[in-house]
């Protein structure tokens, strides 16, 4: 049996997490004729998901017995940064050993990239080295010469968007390596026994999610996500429909401007925030529409997610990946940031007629096959050999 260890050591829970788990859970589901596929945590950052991990029977190697990471703060940009730090030294010499003693037929990595990169930059393995690229990277200076200085040793660098696929394509030393691969997002029987599950709320949002109209919007609280512009824009958008509300689910280091924010606006009453849910899916099928105005996304989970549940969605035309899925016959696209912009789209989604809706959402719907686990085994099926 042909090991494939995931490497994607994070500080914060982004959707990066959830796309191993489902891309090993895919591997073990359809591939397991040849292949078995494990998760390498590096320094216990994946503690909190070990009920999860157990119900999937996926199986973790600990790199390291002993670790502080889960007793200190991560967010903000130096506590983060500290802690990428403490992952890099922490998990080096634990990393190599099991590349050397274990000898993986593959080693799929996503986050925190250098580390594996930089081995293989000073030392041969047996194992083949897969970059997955989880959005679009921003290609600083030191990334660029890492990336360069191991383009030799990388045999696949996927993408999860024809966008990035295009965007990488223009460093020459890249664009032999590159594979479009999508996300597994989308596990149909899943979906379909959340969508009737009950979730517990407080008595107020229960009345709003069951008795009232509501926009929906998923994600943290990050300037990616760029709820104060959504915000700034909801007076508006009560002028276009004064019995609207608008459900965000999710926390962040933004979320305390965004409260003092909606209170100056004299909107609190109109705003509903859950700071974390297992079950999007029950929401989505309650809610008028999604509602993404992201800065960027690569593709954006929410947005399959809430397609495939039949959900309206309104989305900026960020990179990349919303514009690629959505386009303008699969949902309503604004231009990224621009308030204006985004008002129209609200307008138009209002004063559709159900027809088109409904058009809207069934060529969404087509675009999102290649979201499915089964899907994603297939496309990296051809990428190993």
């Amino acid at each position: 049996m042909n090991k494939i260890l995931y490497w994607s050591p994070f500080t914060s829970k982004v959707a990066t997490v959830k796309s191993v788990i489902n891309s090993v859970e895919a591997v073990n589901k359809y591939l397991n004729d040849k292949y078995k596929a494990i998760i390498l945590d590096a320094v216990h950052e994946w503690q909190d998901y070990s009920l999860e991990l157990n119900r999937r029977n996926i199986e973790v190697i600990h790199l390291n017995k002993n670790s502080m990471f889960n007793s200190f703060k991560k967010d903000g940009f130096i506590r983060s940064r500290f802690a990428y730090l403490y992952i890099f030294f922490k998990s080096l010499l634990p990393l190599h050993h099991q590349l050397i003693t274990q000898k993986p037929k593959y080693l799929i990595i996503h986050l925190i990239t250098s580390l594996p990169l930089l081995l293989f930059i000073f030392k041969s393995y047996e194992t083949k080295l897969i970059l997955r690229v989880s959005g679009l990277p921003k290609m600083t200076f030191i990334r660029k010469i890492i990336w360069k200085l191991s383009s030799k040793k990388i045999y696949k660098i996927t993408c999860p968007t024809q966008d990035t696929l295009r965007d990488l394509s223009r460093f020459s030393f890249l664009k032999d390596k590159l594979i479009v691969l999508k996300d597994p997002i989308i596990k149909c029987t899943e979906i379909q026994k959340s969508k009737s599950k009950k979730v517990s709320l407080s008595v107020n949002s229960e009345k709003i999610v069951l008795e009232k109209d509501f926009f929906l919007s998923i994600g943290r609280f990050t300037k990616q996500k760029n709820f104060i512009f959504y915000l700034k824009c909801i007076p508006e958008i009560l002028r276009l429909n004064k019995n609207l509300y608008f459900l965000f689910i999710g926390h962040g280091e933004d979320e305390e401007i965004f409260n003092k924010l909606a209170k100056k606006l004299n909107i609190s009453e109109r705003i509903i925030v859950i700071n974390n849910t297992d079950n999007v899916h029950y929401f989505m099928k309650k809610s008028k529409c999604l509602v993404l105005t992201s800065l960027w996304e690569d593709p954006g989970f929410v947005l399959v997610e809430a397609g495939y549940n039949n959900c309206q969605v309104i989305t900026s035309d960020c990179p990349n990946g919303p514009k690629e899925i959505v386009n303008e016959d699969g949902g309503y696209l604004f231009q990224s940031n621009n308030p204006s912009s985004f008002l129209k789209s609200i307008n138009d989604f209002l004063k559709d007629n159900e027809a088109n809706r409904i058009s809207k959402k069934i060529k969404l719907k087509k675009r999102l096959k290649g979201y499915t686990f089964y899907h994603h085994s297939l496309v990296l099926k051809k990428i190993l050999i």
